[in-house]
């Protein structure tokens, strides 16, 4: 089956964090659109979360656990492994390349820096050095806890949602200050268990249509009222709830509506991961020119336009060429 509306989302929600970092291009002197528009743009990573949990119970459900469990977690650790390491790898050393200050990154704390950004081990006191890299480290544990659950068979999802569940409770009671344990414990976390319910639920009942009507609606609304802070809303559980409504929306639009697809935003949904870690690099390159007034506005469509010629070219030249050739190599 193919989720083209959940493709878009992605899309949709890689362009909202750009929009996010690019959003003083927008903002005058008595006028801030940027801040009113894109200030709650970062919310497409908690998106991406959703997504990401929803695609990994989607794409498993139908794996055979009978016999030979630790070949299928195998193959499950290669291809995240080979879907995340090379792009960001390979942005995290010209990050590094471009700032000018290659070979200090090999020496004392700027070392371990490097070390917990290629490991995907958060640091107290710093961001990855690709900063974007971030959300990786959540990306990655979640990967590391979903991989061990197929040991548990077919009670699998029992064990990721108690797992995320517990430590975020946990989290609550002693508030841990080890970045790690914070991570480990965040309501980030969350998101990828509302994930793994929606593929839970879609897959095994039928929304009718004039239910799923009135959820998207909901959800759509309430998703606009939040981002463009026409309610002021800073409850996290609300907050994962609104989120949640967003992307059901989309995957009703699948799975109820089956609307057909839209070529150039399946395309943008396609490079969203090039287009999200790619994107400061333009930043970089844009700062070097300076414009005022009016002029930002294009400016800011212009830097829009790069990001996703740029998020093109690693799409195709990195993504697709690096991951088949992996996987052949490989065999995941």
């Amino acid at each position: 089956m193919k989720l083209n509306n959940l493709q878009i989302l992605r899309g949709i929600s890689a362009l909202l964090v750009c929009c996010f970092h690019f959003r003083e291009d927008l903002n005058f002197e008595n006028l801030q659109i940027g801040t009113v528009l894109f200030q709650k743009g970062s919310i497409g990573v908690p998106i991406f979360f959703v997504i990401s949990g929803f695609i990994m119970a989607f794409t498993t459900r139908k794996l055979d656990l009978k016999s030979g469990i630790s070949a299928q977690i195998s193959s499950f650790y290669k291809k995240r492994v080979i879907r995340i390491i090379p792009l960001y790898f390979l942005l995290t050393f010209l990050w590094m390349f471009i700032g000018g200050n290659f070979l200090l990154y090999f020496q004392g704390e700027s070392f371990s820096r490097l070390l917990h950004s290629v490991l995907f081990i958060p640091q107290k006191e710093a961001f990855p050095i690709l900063y974007l890299g971030w959300s990786l480290n959540f990306e990655m544990f979640f990967y590391l806890i979903f991989g061990l659950s197929l040991i548990f068979k077919a009670n699998r999802y029992f064990f990721i949602v108690a797992f995320f569940i517990a430590t975020y409770i946990l989290g609550l009671i002693f508030q841990p200050e080890n970045a790690y344990l914070k991570m480990v414990t965040s309501n980030l976390n969350l998101y990828f268990v509302v994930g793994i319910l929606f593929s839970l639920l879609l897959t095994k009942f039928t929304i009718p249509k004039k239910y799923a009507f009135s959820i998207c609606f909901l959800g759509i609304s309430a998703f606009t009222v939040h981002l463009f802070n026409i309610v002021a809303i800073n409850n996290e559980m609300l907050i994962l709830l609104i989120i949640s409504l967003f992307v059901v929306s989309f995957l009703l639009f699948d799975f109820t509506f089956k609307w057909g697809e839209n070529k150039f935003f399946v395309f943008l949904g396609d490079i969203s991961y090039s287009l999200y870690l790619s994107h400061p690099f333009v930043e970089m390159f844009f700062r070097r020119f300076k414009v005022e007034g009016f002029l930002n506005v294009p400016h800011f469509f212009l830097k829009i336009a790069v990001v996703i010629a740029v998020a093109a070219f690693f799409y195709h030249f990195i993504e697709t060429k690096v991951t088949h050739y992996l996987k052949t190599r490989l065999k995941a």
